[in-house]
Order: C-alpha cells, then sequence, then structure tokens
C-alpha cells in the first residue's frame, strides 16, 4: 500500500499558493501542524521591511542573498535602497521606498537615481510600487533632483506595474505633476493609484528640544521645463512634448478601479471621471468649485461601491450626496453633527442598506449611535474611527487582537493591532503620556459602547461585535527603549521577555513626563542665573523619536 501524498508534499506548488499569500497568511498557515510549519517556513522570507534604523552589515546582506529566491515584496528605506539594487534581484512582485523617521531621516546622501530606477526596471513582474521618500531625495544642499521625472519614465515603461502609491511633498504635487501622471497611468493601465499629499502632515515639533522640521515636508514645484532634466534623462523630452499636447480628455479610457488623489481637483479633472468605466472606488478633493460638477459625474459611473466624502465643501449636503449612488459598500463620513448624522443615516438606508459594509466616522457619533448602526444595516462588518474600530465578529468567533468588552487588560497586543505605517507621516502628539490620554479616551468610547450593546441586546437580536485601538503605542517609544526602562527600573526581570502590558505604558507616560519636567525645569533655572557652567540631566535616556525594529521572519 503507497503511502498518502499530499499536494503540499510538491515543492512547486506551495511556492505557487504563498506568491498569492500575505505574510499573515503564510503564518497562520504554518499553524497548522509540523508539516506545515516546515513548508511554508521558507516562505516567511516573501515580505521583508528594512527601516532606516536597521543596519545591512556584510552577514545581513549574505543571509538575503541566500533566501533571495524567495524574496517577492521589499520595503525599505532610502538609505539602503541602493544596497538592495546592487543584490540584482529580478522577480520582486511589490517595492516599497520610503523613509521611516522622517523628520531626522535627512542626514544622508540622496540614493542614485540609477539605483532606484535599476530596482524598478529590473523586475519586470513587479505590480504594487510605493514611493514615501523625503526631501532629501527630490532636492539636495537646495538644489532640485531629477528623481520625479526619472520615475514618470520608469512608470511609463513599466510593462507589468498596476498599482502606485505616490505620497508627494507639499508644493511638489502642482497640476503639472498631476497631468504628467495621469497621462503615464494612462499609458499603462494602472488600474490603482493613490495620491497622498503632505501638505497637511503636522510638523515635527519638540517642545524641550526646541526643534522643528517644517521645512523637510516642502519641496520645489514639479516641472519638466529644466534644460538639465531633459538632456540628462532619455526620453524625458518626448513625454513632455506628449503630455502637452494631450489634454485629460483626449487620453483615452483609463483603467482605475481604485482612485485617491489629495491635490485640489480643478475642472480639468473632470474628464478624467468621465473616462473611467470601471471606477470602483474614488477618494478626491470636492471642496472647490468644481466639486458638484465631480458628483453628478460619479453618480451617473455604474460600477462604484465606495465613496468618500470627508473633503466635501463645508455647506455640501451629504444626505443628498450619498442618496445619488446605491449599492455603496464603503463610505467615508466628515465629521458631522449628531443631527447631520442621523440624516445622512437616513439617507444611506434608503439608497445602500443591504450593501453597506464599511463605514468611517468621527469620534462624535455616541455609543447609542453606533449599536444603532450596526442593527441598521444588516450586512455592515466595519466601522472605523480611525484610533477606534468596531468589527462585527465572524461565524468563526475570532476575534484575534481585538478589545473586547468585558475583558481585562493584559498586554498591549491585545488592544493595539494597527503596525506603525511609515506612509502615513502623521503624528498627533509626541509624548507617551498624550498617547496615555488617546488611550483612556479610547477605552472609555468602547466600553461605553459595550454596556449600551448589553443594554440593546436584551430587545432585539445583535450582531456579535469586538473593537480594536488602533493608534500604535510605537508612534513615541520605540521597542527598545521600552524594554532597556523596563529592565532598568526593575519593572521587567533582566531576564524576562513578554509583551508590553498597559500598565507599562502607564509607567512609561508617567516617567517620560517627568523627564520633561526636569528639562523644562533645568533650562527655566538656567535662564534665571544665567548658569553657564551648568550640565543638563541625563534624565532617563528616552529616544523622542519613534524607531521600529526591522520585521525579520519569525524564528523557530
Amino acid at each position: 500500500m503507497s503511502a498518502l501524498v499530499s499536494i503540499f508534499d510538491i515543492t512547486l506548488i506551495v511556492d505557487t499558493i504563498c506568491q498569492s499569500l500575505f505574510l499573515h497568511d503564510i503564518q497562520a498557515c504554518r499553524q497548522v501542524n509540523k508539516q506545515w510549519s516546515s513548508l511554508f517556513k521558507l516562505h516567511l522570507w516573501s515580505h521583508l521591511k528594512f527601516p532606516s534604523t536597521t543596519t545591512l552589515a556584510h552577514d545581513k546582506i549574505a543571509t538575503i542573498l541566500d533566501h533571495k529566491h524567495w524574496i517577492r515584496s521589499f520595503t525599505i528605506a532610502g538609505q539602503h535602497i541602493e544596497k538592495i539594487s546592487a543584490m540584482g534581484f529580478t522577480h520582486l512582485q511589490e517595492l516599497v521606498l520610503y523613509d521611516q523617521n522622517f523628520e531626522c531621516s535627512v542626514n544622508y546622501d540622496p540614493v542614485p537615481l540609477d539605483a532606484i530606477v535599476s530596482l524598478i526596471d529590473s523586475n519586470v513582474d513587479l505590480w504594487n510600487l510605493g514611493i514615501d521618500l523625503n526631501r532629501c531625495q527630490y532636492q539636495h544642499n537646495y538644489q532640485p533632483r531629477e528623481l520625479s521625472p526619472a520615475l514618470m519614465l520608469a512608470i511609463a515603461r513599466h510593462p507589468s506595474l498596476r498599482r502606485l502609491v505616490w505620497h508627494v511633498l507639499d508644493g511638489h504635487d502642482n497640476q503639472v505633476f498631476a497631468k504628467c501622471l495621469l497621462y503615464v497611468c494612462q499609458q499603462r493601465q494602472i488600474q490603482e493609484l493613490y495620491v497622498f499629499s503632505k501638505e497637511h502632515v503636522h510638523p515635527y515639533c519638540n517642545i524641550c528640544d526646541g526643534g522643528c522640521s517644517l521645512a523637510e515636508y516642502y519641496c520645489y514645484p514639479f516641472s519638466l521645463d529644466d534644460e538639465g532634466y531633459l538632456n540628462r534623462l532619455p526620453g524625458l523630452r518626448e513625454l513632455k512634448q506628449k503630455v502637452e499636447e494631450t489634454p485629460v480628455e483626449q487620453m483615452g479610457s483609463f483603467a482605475f478601479r481604485k482612485l485617491q488623489l489629495t491635490f485640489e481637483f480643478e475642472e480639468c479633472y473632470i474628464p478624467l471621471l468621465k473616462s473611467c468605466p470601471d471606477l470602483e472606488e474614488i477618494s478626491i478633493d470636492l471642496s472647490g468649485e468644481h466639486g458638484d460638477q465631480a458628483m453628478e459625474v460619479l453618480a451617473g459611473c455604474p460600477t462604484l461601491r465606495g465613496l468618500d466624502l470627508r473633503r466635501g465643501r463645508f455647506d455640501m449636503d451629504y444626505a443628498r450626496e450619498v442618496r445619488r449612488f446605491s449599492q455603496l459598500q464603503t463610505v467615508q463620513l466628515p465629521h458631522v453633527s449628531k443631527e447631520q448624522l442621523q440624516v445622512i443615516l437616513d439617507s444611506l438606508r434608503k439608497s445602500s442598506q443591504e450593501t453597506l459594509e464599511v463605514l468611517c466616522l468621527s469620534l462624535s457619533a455616541s455609543p447609542k449611535d453606533v449599536v444603532s448602526i450596526f442593527g441598521s444595516f444588516p450586512n455592515l462588518k466595519e466601522i472605523d474611527f480611525d484610533s477606534v474600530r468596531i468589527y462585527t465578529r465572524d461565524d468563526s468567533g475570532s476575534n484575534s487582537g481585538a478589545y473586547v468588552p468585558g475583558a481585562e487588560d493584559r498586554t498591549l497586543g491585545n488592544c493595539i493591532v494597527r503596525d506603525w505605517d511609515p506612509s502615513q507621516m502623521y503624528r498627533w502628539d509626541e509624548t507617551m503620556s498624550d498617547w496615555w490620554d488617546h488611550w483612556t479616551r479610547a477605552k472609555q468610547f468602547m466600553r461605553a459602547i459595550s454596556s449600551v450593546y448589553v443594554q440593546e441586546s436584551y430587545e432585539s437580536v445583535l450582531s456579535p461585535i469586538c473593537m480594536r485601538y488602533m493608534y500604535p503605542i510605537k508612534e513615541f517609544m520605540s521597542e527598545k527603549d521600552a524594554t532597556d526602562y523596563a529592565k532598568g527600573t526593575g519593572a521587567w526581570a533582566r531576564s524576562e521577555r513578554r509583551a508590553l502590558t498597559v500598565a507599562d505604558a502607564k509607567r512609561m507616560a508617567d516617567a517620560q513626563q517627568e523627564k520633561a519636567d526636569q528639562r523644562i525645569e533645568w533650562r527655566n533655572r538656567k535662564n534665571a542665573q544665567n548658569q553657564v557652567g551648568e550640565q543638563e540631566p541625563e534624565g532617563l535616556g528616552f529616544n523622542e523619536y519613534d524607531e521600529v525594529a526591522v520585521d525579520e521572519p519569525a524564528r523557530e
């Protein structure tokens, strides 16, 4: 009798399956049994992140090269791009170029353009490209660089690119930039385009250190008129001529399914909306004088299922706008009064009651409103408050990583699930005390929802829910700093290895505030007494920046 053979014994099948899986899916597969754990282990190398806090030493480079065959996705900080490019990757499917510690990572020389372009050009199967580089890459020593034109050319000639995410610095994403980008996306049939502007990003400013990096978010305007660019970049002059000769309405049909544009939506972009027959989700600036015209066009789009109204005009009738559409699945609303929210929800009930799955609101909604919303929309899966997300639990009852109403707080990992997204480049505040205040308010909100939910469930049948606090503690303190502090103060034993708890966060918040108070007191005393020789106290040695260790493959 022959032994049973699983299809997973055939290595090529496992390889093919893993090419379509995310990292968390691969990790889940490894939990099935020992055989699957061994089969899927190497595929943990498929997605690698190398932030600015990582050092690519020779041994790490050698390890990467040993596992080169398995790597499909790279998320790499600016200072590592040249080394990764030199490794000769040719089978990447996803590439994200970013600077993690945005405010403090500009102290290195800009990446050579040929390294960036070569990394894109060499990977002909690349379908997802993310760009989030700081001002150092766009201009150096107050001189503009040809990064954007070079990237435009690379996108225009890439054979397989289908998704593009570009975080553009303030002042750089002008009308010329928009038109050129739309032209190259139309030529390559890009299906997903996300353009984010750093215009509204809060600048880093530490009151204790007195530093402010507002200038780090500004860049020279995009231009195709520089003769130096035109001479140095083959094909740029021809691209410039085609862009100038082709208005948006003559660009033909776009393949966009998902579109997010944060630059001001001018009248010249209205033809763009008319040329997207397969558009499913859109987020554009509707605050200008052409917002109503854009909504009229979108209302005629039969495939539209996701609508973002967060950047509408202050006098926009949101209830009327959502009534224009039927079968919406995702709706994002701006901050509105409680009365306005009720009117908008009534409109959604009439137009998309059976199809709505995700609703994004501001925290101004009351807990009773939240429970009522879940009861009104039978297929609603999520309400997103940005810092707090509320989900309906699936049939399996899985609520991994969730804040379950009434559960005891044990570890931060049980409450906070969103990892720091380097592409957001967004800080609410700067201290652990501020984090603690946000967490406290969010927890009160979740508890209030839990209380109302229990009361309402006695009168009607409600879907089980779970809640997650989404704002990461790593935004305020690195894991290493937190661990060193906890061990140094005796909160943890020297040999102990465990997750951070909420109680640890509170202790760190108090200690960090004490350190800040010490600095302010010392500076005030120094200014008052003019004591030149006095030294600033070392305090507790916290790192004021948010550093995140490299996401390496899980170890056995």
